[in-house]
């Protein structure tokens, strides 16, 4: 829990402005992109911040963008609408095409949407930065609750140039959101990343953020003490008095899903005895 809401959000505001002039943020109609750009206003004022609303179909327009717009309005930032439908859809008949025995699989299908929605934050932050000669930067909005235990898309939302809400779990994204007069149209709609059809974060994870909260917390600070994957387990003291099951749950998606947040693997062979100087 935020205990002092005002000395977290001048110091995420300050954070923001330390790292970018302009911020592109990519909204969902959710909480958590609706803080992040509530924090970048403050922080940039309006002129700076572009929100981009990328649809994949009229349930999207009508929905989740919709409260997209309506937050763009309030908080009087550039807001920018591109369609992602057709190119998702013409994507995943090519990658069908290289499995003509077998049908893809939904989460395959879902997956290629983030990864077309990143690839068009960039390209926006791209043309910005070419136009202003400013530092833009695209602004992530996952946060502690998703990031621990892997819920997001590798290449598609895990990817970002900042995650402002790294450090906080859920409920205390939510706690932000009233402070910024996040309308209630979004706060009250239940988390979903809207990647098919009645999708929900419960429903996929059959737990809700805040059922999961201490033991998130609690490998939070597993890893603060420095410890490495392999030496993450269940029956650390961290996790002492918690339940059982979600323990489990967190501490196996976190093993499992640590890939999507490490940097790029690379190599090092030049060993000396193998090449020669320049």
């Amino acid at each position: 829990m935020i205990k002092d809401i005002a000395a977290v959000s001048h110091f995420l505001e300050k954070s923001v402005r330390d790292f970018t002039d302009l911020a592109v943020i990519g909204t969902s109609g959710g909480v958590d992109s609706s803080v992040v750009a509530s924090i970048c206003v403050a922080a940039l004022g309006t002129d700076h911040v572009h929100l981009v609303s990328m649809p994949y179909d009229q349930v999207d327009v009508t929905t989740f963008n919709a409260r997209s717009a309506e937050l763009a309005t309030r908080l009087r930032a550039h807001h920018h609408i591109v369609p992602v439908g057709d190119s998702c859809r013409a994507l995943e008949k090519e990658i069908q095409a290289q499995f003509p025995n077998q049908s893809l699989q939904l989460l395959t299908k879902a997956n290629i949407r983030p990864r077309v929605r990143m690839n068009a934050l960039y390209s926006i932050c791209g043309e910005l930065s070419l136009t202003s000669k400013k530092r833009v930067r695209v602004m992530g909005t996952g946060h502690l609750s998703e990031d621990l235990i892997g819920y997001d898309t590798k290449g598609g939302d895990a990817l970002a140039d900042i995650f402002i809400l790294s450090d906080l779990v859920k409920s205390e994204v939510y706690q932000l959101a009233e402070h910024y007069g996040v309308p209630s149209s979004i706060t009250e709609a239940p988390p979903s990343a809207g990647l098919y059809a009645d999708q929900t974060d419960f429903g996929e994870l059959g737990f809700t953020y805040d059922e999961l909260e201490q033991a998130t917390l609690a490998l939070y600070h597993a890893i603060k003490r420095g410890l490495d994957v392999p030496q993450i387990h269940t029956k650390l003291p961290e996790f002492d008095g918690l339940e059982a099951r979600h323990v489990d749950f967190v501490v196996s998606r976190y093993k499992t899903h640590f890939h999507k947040h490490r940097a790029p693997v690379t190599v090092d062979c030049r060993n000396p005895h193998w090449f020669g100087e320049i």
